[in-house]
C-alpha cells in the first residue's frame, strides 16, 4: 500500500505541476518582430496579427493548449491554415515574463513579453472595406518586409475608384508584389478563387523544359542504375561510380503520406540511414539541389546533421522591425548543426545548385558553410529566398505572406536576393551543355571527386 501512495503522490505532483506551469502561461504573450499576439486562458489560445494601425485575428487557426512535462517544451497548441501550414506551436521557457514560441515546422523561435491587457484594437471589428484591406497590407510590409530596393518602399495608397472592385484589389497588390521578384511573397484571394506566388514569377528560373531535359540526361548518360526513389519522390539516390553517391532533393517537404513534420522527419531519417549505410561504402557524395523548391528548415538541417563530424553554427536569424521612426532587427538566435549519432558521411561533399535552389534549399546550404572538409559547390547563384514566410490574414479575409527574416553566416552576412554563390560557376542545364548531351556541373564534379580519390 505504501509503494502505491508514493506512486500516487508522484503522479498527483506531477499533475499539479503541469497546471501550475499552464497556469503560468495564461495572458498575452506579443512577440518580437513578428507582429503576434498570443492570448492564452486555460486551454484556449487566440492568435491576433497587429501593426501600428491594426490588430485582426490572425489566418493561423489555433487548437487546444496542452500542458506538457519535461525539461523541453511547457506547453503546446496545433496551429493550421488550411493546405499551407499544418504544425504545432510549442511554447519554451524564457524569464518570468518571456517565453519563447516555436512553430514545429520551422527552426524559428520567437521571443514574446507579457502584457498586461489585449490591445482595445483586438477587441473591435476592424473595416473590411477594400480600401482598408490596402492600407492595412502597406502597413503590413512597412512593418515586416526588409528587402525593399531603392525607390521600391515608397508605395502609395491607392485612391478608392482604384481598388473600387475585388479583382482591382487583388491586381493592385500583386502588381505591387512583383517587380521586389521574391519567391516568398504570397497572396490568396478566397472569394476570387485567385492565388499569386512569388515564386512562379521568377525570372531568374532555369526553363523547366531545360530542367528535365537535364535531368534525363544525367539519369540516360551518368547514373550507373536507375535512380531510386524515397520519401514520395521527393529524393532519389543512385551511384555516380562506384562509392561516388548521387542524392536529387527536389524539397525539403511532403516526405510522408501524413505530411505532419513529425512523419516528414520519420521518413526522412529512415532514408538518410539506407543512404548512409556503410555497406555502400561511400566515398564520395554528390548532391544535386539545381530544381528543390524548398521546404522546411528542419528536415534540411537533418540532412546536414548527417553529414557532420562535430557541431558547429549553421547560421543565425534575425527578425526585421520596421516602423515610422526606424527599423531594427530582433537579437541573432543561433541555429545549430549537431552531428548525428545515425548513420553518417565524413567525406568529400559537393552540391549542385543553381537559381532553381532556393528556401530550405539555401538554409541547407548555409548549414554546410563550416562543415568539415569544406563542401564545394558547383553550379550558378541560388535564387536568394531565405526566410520563412510570415503569413498574415486581410480584413477582406484574404490571406498573404512574406519574408521577414535574414539569415547570416558566420561572417554576418546575408545571402538574401543576391542568393548563394558557387565555388566553382558552371551555366546550369545550358543549351549547349543539353544539345552536346553532358552535365557540365557533374563533369566539374567527377573530376574533383577522382582527383580527390587518387
Amino acid at each position: 500500500m505504501r509503494v502505491k501512495s508514493v506512486i500516487f503522490s508522484i503522479i498527483l505532483a506531477a499533475s499539479a505541476a503541469s497546471v501550475a506551469k499552464a497556469t503560468d502561461l495564461d495572458g498575452v504573450w506579443q512577440t518580437e518582430g513578428y507582429g503576434y499576439l498570443f492570448d492564452i486562458e486555460g486551454s484556449d489560445v487566440s492568435i491576433y496579427e497587429v501593426t501600428e494601425i491594426s490588430c485582426l485575428p490572425s489566418g493561423l487557426m489555433p487548437g487546444e493548449l496542452e500542458p506538457l512535462d519535461g525539461g523541453g517544451a511547457d506547453a503546446r497548441f496545433p496551429v493550421s491554415i488550411a493546405g499551407f501550414i499544418d504544425a504545432d506551436m510549442e511554447i519554451w521557457p524564457a524569464d518570468k515574463e518571456s517565453r519563447r514560441f516555436h512553430r514545429t515546422d520551422t527552426n524559428t523561435f520567437m521571443t514574446a513579453h507579457r502584457l498586461e491587457v489585449l490591445p482595445a484594437a483586438c477587441e473591435a471589428a476592424a473595416p473590411t472595406t477594400l480600401q482598408n484591406t490596402a492600407v492595412v497590407f502597406l502597413e503590413t510590409f512597412k512593418a515586416h518586409y526588409p528587402f525593399f530596393g531603392e525607390g521600391q518602399e515608397q508605395w502609395q495608397l491607392p485612391a478608392a475608384d482604384d481598388v473600387a472592385t475585388e479583382q482591382q484589389l487583388f491586381d493592385y497588390l500583386t502588381g505591387l508584389m512583383a517587380p521586389l521578384e521574391d519567391a516568398h511573397t504570397a497572396l490568396v484571394a478566397p472569394s476570387l478563387d485567385a492565388m499569386y506566388f512569388g515564386a512562379e514569377s521568377a525570372v531568374r528560373s532555369v526553363p523547366e523544359e531545360n530542367r528535365k531535359a537535364g535531368f534525363e540526361i544525367v539519369d540516360n548518360s551518368y547514373l550507373r542504375s536507375p535512380l531510386a526513389p524515397y520519401c514520395r519522390g521527393m529524393l532519389g539516390y543512385a551511384e555516380l561510380l562506384r562509392g561516388v553517391g548521387y542524392l536529387r532533393v527536389h524539397g525539403f517537404t511532403d516526405f510522408s503520406e501524413a505530411g505532419t513534420p513529425d512523419a516528414n522527419m520519420v521518413a526522412f531519417e529512415r532514408a538518410l540511414d539506407d543512404f548512409f549505410d556503410p555497406i555502400h561504402g561511400l566515398a564520395g557524395l554528390v548532391i544535386d539541389l539545381r530544381d528543390n523548391m524548398g521546404g522546411s528548415d528542419a528536415l534540411a538541417i537533418a540532412l546536414a546533421r548527417r553529414l557532420a563530424e562535430q557541431d558547429y553554427v549553421a547560421y543565425t536569424k534575425q527578425a526585421y522591425r520596421g516602423s515610422a521612426i526606424d527599423a531594427s532587427w530582433t537579437e541573432g538566435a543561433a541555429t545549430w548543426v549537431q552531428a548525428s549519432d545515425r548513420e553518417s558521411f565524413w567525406g568529400p561533399v559537393i552540391v549542385l545548385t543553381g537559381p532553381d535552389s532556393m528556401s530550405a534549399a539555401e538554409t541547407f546550404l548555409m548549414a554546410l558553410m563550416e562543415r568539415r572538409p569544406e563542401v564545394t559547390r558547383i553550379g550558378d547563384n541560388t535564387r536568394g529566398a531565405f526566410a520563412d514566410m510570415l503569413p498574415r490574414a486581410l480584413p477582406n479575409g484574404w490571406l498573404f505572406a512574406l519574408p521577414n527574416e535574414r539569415y547570416q553566416d558566420g561572417a554576418g552576412v546575408s545571402y538574401d536576393r543576391t542568393g548563394i554563390p558557387p565555388h566553382i560557376r558552371v551555366p546550369v542545364f545550358s543549351g549547349e551543355d543539353l544539345t552536346a548531351g553532358r552535365d557540365s556541373a557533374l563533369d566539374a564534379a567527377l573530376k574533383i571527386l577522382s582527383t580527390e580519390a587518387r
